[in-house]
């Protein structure tokens, strides 16, 4: 289990001015070894908010614009690459972005769980 002693978390309504970031605390993405490296990187540079398990299971999932009605969900980012891309993509490069598509979740039904989830949180 991820070391959760020095991280910080958010809620999802809480104002900042550091980019707030959902992360699935499932039991599945938890277990693998990049959910501890994906959350420590998040809770440096992101407001984090932590979600219940969303039901994809090929973790570490990563959500970005919670406050969009779309948000963007990503999974397996499990390279250190992967994590590279997400710190720039949060930070707002839009070139991350694209380089991250293939990483990019579409399933209408996985984004309104999300979506959900997000609104209890807030």
């Amino acid at each position: 289990m991820a070391d959760r002693r020095h991280l910080p978390v958010a809620s999802a309504g809480a104002a900042s001015d550091r980019p707030s970031v959902a992360l699935c605390v499932g039991k599945d993405c938890r277990k693998r070894c990049e959910f501890a490296k994906v959350r420590k990187m998040l809770a440096l540079n992101c407001d984090l908010v932590e979600l219940k398990c969303v039901g994809l299971c090929n973790g570490p999932v990563v959500v970005t614009d919670l406050d969009a009605n779309v948000p963007d969900v990503y999974s397996k980012l499990r390279s250190k690459s992967d994590r590279r891309l997400l710190r720039a993509r949060v930070s707002g490069d839009s070139r991350a972005r694209k380089k991250l598509a293939d990483k990019r979740v579409a399933r209408k039904s996985v984004l309104n769980v999300i979506s959900r989830r997000l609104q209890r949180v807030a």
